[in-house]
């Protein structure tokens, strides 16, 4: 949802709203370029470009297979219920998401380039389906082992920081080309300690 800041009129009303894409779930990032061109996420990978000046949207997925009703475990890419949406302060025509590996377009979603190895622990117990033996929850919420966070430095172009909703912080300088994994040690941060698994 989009809100105006001011209005001519007495007051903010639901006239100077509108809605940008994506779903209840997903980060919203307006294009640096045109801030009336917003990109939206929502669960499932799913994320939406949408044009308000021609109130033209499409979906613009990283990848386009609906995981509904699968276990992150058959997934080639789990996404988070809420996972990452960012635009380089550096360069606005670079868009950023993430899943288990990072995700880079330069042309506003139309073609996406993986720019990473799975930057997560992948530990296949924590990636079973979720749900009954007859209806699979599975709409990503459940989805462990993921990207839930990015950032790429203001300071120095292709520095990016990412993390894991499993606990592991990375790093890499070159813009994708070389990761380290930068986590604090466990004596400092334990395992799993974002998660809430016994």
């Amino acid at each position: 949802m989009r809100i105006a800041s001011r209005t001519t009129d007495f007051g903010i009303t639901a006239s100077d709203w509108f809605d940008v894409g994506g779903g209840e779930s997903g980060w919203i990032a307006p294009s640096p370029k045109d801030s009336e061109i917003i990109f939206a996420g929502s669960y499932g990978g799913l994320i939406t470009r949408y044009d308000h000046h021609t109130g033209q949207m499409r979906d613009i997925n990283p990848y386009p297979d609906n995981p509904m009703g699968w276990g992150a475990d058959a997934l080639k890419y789990r996404f988070q219920w809420n996972f990452p949406l960012v635009f380089s302060p550096h360069d606005n025509r670079t868009l950023y998401t993430g899943a288990n590996v990072l995700f880079k377009s330069t042309n506003e979603g139309q073609s996406w380039e993986v720019i990473s190895p799975d930057l997560t622990r992948d530990d296949k117990s924590k990636q079973g389906a979720s749900g009954g033996p007859i209806t699979k929850d599975n709409t990503s919420i459940e989805y462990y082992c993921t990207i839930f966070t990015v950032m790429e430095s203001p300071v120095q172009a292709g520095t990016i920081w990412t993390g894991s909703d499993d606990g592991l912080v990375y790093l890499t300088r070159d813009g994708g080309k070389n990761w380290s994994n930068v986590s604090p040690p466990k004596e400092i941060m334990p395992e799993w300690i974002q998660s809430q698994f016994p």
